[in-house]
């Protein structure tokens, strides 16, 4: 029996617009895509999030649903759905613009299990304060945190980067994509060097592992004795980038937890040949994602499991 997963932060509706084509509507939000992600791998996340009870609200609650993932009561008392406008460009990449307003339902203060957060239900005020000081203090779950910062919303970097250092120091494990460590130290990142570099700096505050994910470039595990790297999964093609990462961290959390190295909540305990397994199973599931429209993560049957 899988431990138990909670999930906190937003859930939005994806507004997709490609160029010539009308808008597609699809439920994201980094936190849901990753509870849905894992889902579909056969847990049943718990996702802690902030919708309203309206048109756009049920359609997040029957995606939920769908895919297997619980809400947590007290979820649904906003007073609208927020959305992202996903602007695709021709080469499939996504930009962001929001219209979201968020709170925090009230949390379990006796949660066992595994503890996920990041994005913008973790990194604005006045939610950010409350998650961080949240997962400061529960001391019975294995954290993990993805900053997926979005800087149209998030406001100075100057003030954000203490806070995503904060939670970086309360987690186990952290991914971190190569745009937001460059965004976070104002260009640096720019070289695969220097992202393990700062990823080593982030296991020095507490995380056992970082991995820093790198779009078409694959993905770094950094751990304080040994960094891997995998490839990215290209085989299906490229259809647009929309939860692309979040289908990764849904694929970590997944392995780690099949694997049992949850279990010892000081850490994470893997050799770089293991550590290269977890990774390379996650950008599998990355590369499945990519090849379809909107936050469309793959079920345990397509990643043949």
């Amino acid at each position: 029996m899988y431990p138990d997963i909670l999930l906190i932060g937003e859930a939005l509706i994806d507004i997709v617009r490609r160029a010539g084509a009308k808008p597609e509507y699809h439920p994201g939000g980094s936190p849901l895509n990753v509870a849905v992600g894992l889902g579909r791998l056969g847990h049943r996340p718990i996702l802690a999030t902030w919708f309203a009870r309206d048109e756009l609200g049920r359609s997040i609650e029957k995606h939920c649903a769908d895919s297997q993932v619980r809400i947590l009561p007290g979820s649904d008392q906003a007073l609208r759905t927020p959305t992202a406008d996903a602007i695709v460009d021709e080469d499939g990449h996504a930009d962001y613009v929001f219209d979201i307003d968020l709170q925090v339902p009230p949390l379990p203060m006796d949660f066992h299990g595994l503890v996920h957060t990041g994005s913008i239900g973790a990194l604005i005020q006045p939610v950010a304060t409350e998650v961080l000081s949240y997962i400061e203090n529960i001391r019975s779950a294995f954290i993990t945190f993805d900053p997926n910062c979005r800087p149209s919303i998030m406001g100075d970097v100057n003030n954000l980067r203490p806070l995503v250092e904060g939670y970086v120091e309360a987690s186990n494990l952290v991914k971190v994509s190569d745009e937001d460590l460059q965004w976070l130290y104002r260009g640096r990142g720019t070289t695969e060097a220097d992202l393990e570099e700062l990823a080593k700096a982030w296991v020095g505050y507490g995380p056992t592992v970082v991995i820093v994910t790198m779009g078409a470039g694959g993905a770094l595990g950094v751990t304080q004795d040994f960094t891997v790297r995998v490839t990215a999964d290209t085989s299906h093609g490229l259809v647009d980038t929309v939860g692309a990462g979040d289908s990764f961290m849904a694929g970590l959390i997944h392995e780690i937890i099949t694997g049992g190295y949850t279990e010892d909540q000081s850490g994470l305990g893997v050799d770089p040949h293991v550590l290269t397994t977890i990774l390379t199973r996650a950008a599998a599931m990355s590369g499945i994602t990519v090849s379809r429209a909107g936050a469309n993560p793959p079920w345990l049957s397509e990643l043949g499991e």
